[in-house]
């Protein structure tokens, strides 16, 4: 019998609650983190709409915000399995944190600051703190654990390739306990960026809805627990779900669109499904990238249209939590985790007029009680990056 990776702990930190419960709660009742950005003037802005974390985070010295987030959601992850007080004496855990941006918040700061305090001594310690896998490496330092840990940049899919890597290093017995997700921070960078590229809603996300007019730029943290299935068994570890399979694919198409037929997203549905030996019919439901743009959601149905000829179940809870870009697929593999757990399908909330979704079922209007056994979790990004993970019931 081959042995599994399985889920004991997951952490949440997002716009519509910063707990688990809280998260579930948000996205039972549609209630949404759209809100007037906080942090900088927007007055001259054609938008000035994002789903920006009002709850307080815990601020610790010298990290800056999308460090606070990991640091906050992974310590959940760790305590909910039980963890806390005993990984500091394993050797080989393992750290990843998928991210888009990495930690902005440093740089944006010197942007903004006078040219007689560039190239200080303070300026170059600033820019040090947020190089390259700071938080991976900051989670690692805040819950005093040993071994590997390193950022994974894969744009929007970054939270579901950090699992999906994860499970490969388990299954390999490279490591004996994982600590992954991803999170980003509320970024100016990202802000601006995304209204330039004229993908920007202007006052609410509505995935899959014919009137849909972009996204709404987010941030958060979604953070997990992943023991082999062997290893959580034999400590009388709650299992929260099993990753079943994972699938990667990269379109090399455009920097920023994907290919108009869907091919990478396509490819890593069926990887996924292959590698966790089941048929498109066995899955329960599909969470969807769904980020709101015209296109993408467009280019997603007819992908699913392909893979699922028999029709699924499928929703985006994008249109509450925004786009977290880095934590996005973190937050939505945690919604198919307690999906599975309640039994209960979450809906694209404001969708009102669904584009032609053929067989498909496009879960709108209320929450749906539901068997849930199997869930995918696709996630697609700039750069042709595409990934999809199968979360099963233990």
């Amino acid at each position: 019998m081959r042995d599994e990776v399985v889920i004991t702990g997951l952490g949440i930190m997002s716009p519509i609650g910063c707990s688990e419960s809280r998260f579930w709660e948000s996205l039972c009742l549609g209630r949404h983190g759209a809100a007037p950005v906080t942090g900088f003037d927007t007055t001259e802005l054609p938008r000035s709409i994002a789903c920006q974390i009002h709850e307080p985070v815990e601020s610790k010295p010298g990290l800056a915000r999308a460090s606070h987030l990991a640091v906050a959601a992974a310590r959940q992850a760790v305590e909910a399995a039980g963890l806390l007080h005993t990984l500091p004496d394993r050797a080989r855990t393992l750290t990843i944190v998928g991210t888009t941006m990495g930690e902005t918040q440093r740089i944006e700061d010197r942007l903004a600051a006078a040219p007689a305090e560039w190239l200080t001594p303070e300026h170059l310690q600033r820019i040090h703190e947020v190089r390259p896998g700071r938080l991976a490496k900051n989670v690692q330092a805040d819950l005093g654990v040993h071994g590997e840990a390193f950022d994974l940049y894969g744009a929007c899919a970054a939270g579901n390739m950090a699992l999906a890597v994860a499970c490969g290093r388990l299954l390999n017995h490279r490591c004996d306990v994982a600590i992954v997700g991803g999170a980003d921070g509320f970024s100016i960078l990202a802000f601006v960026g995304f209204m330039r590229l004229r993908v920007m809603a202007a006052s609410i996300c509505r995935p899959f809805d014919a009137k849909r007019d972009g996204l709404l730029v987010g941030e958060g943290a979604g953070m997990f627990v992943l023991e082999r299935a062997s290893d959580a068994r034999a400590r009388g570890a709650t299992v929260r779900a099993r990753v079943s399979g994972c699938g990667l694919a990269s379109e090399a198409y455009h920097p920023t669109r994907p290919n108009p037929e869907g091919d990478g997203l396509t490819r890593a549905t069926r990887q996924a499904l292959e590698a966790a030996r089941l048929s498109p019919s066995d899955i329960d439901y599909v969470c969807s990238h769904g980020t709101g743009t015209p296109h993408n959601d467009a280019i997603e149905v007819a992908m699913m249209e392909r893979c699922f000829p028999e029709g699924v179940a499928f929703s985006s809870i994008k249109a509450l939590t925004g786009h977290p870009m880095g934590a996005a697929a973190a937050l939505e593999a945690a919604a198919c985790v307690l999906s599975i757990q309640h039994q209960t399908l979450i809906p694209t909330w404001h969708l009102e007029e669904p584009l032609g979704t053929g067989g498909l079922d496009a879960i709108r209007g209320e929450v749906r009680h539901a068997p849930v056994v199997h869930t995918l979790n696709n996630s697609a990004g700039f750069g042709g990056y595409n990934c999809s993970v199968v979360l099963s019931a233990a």
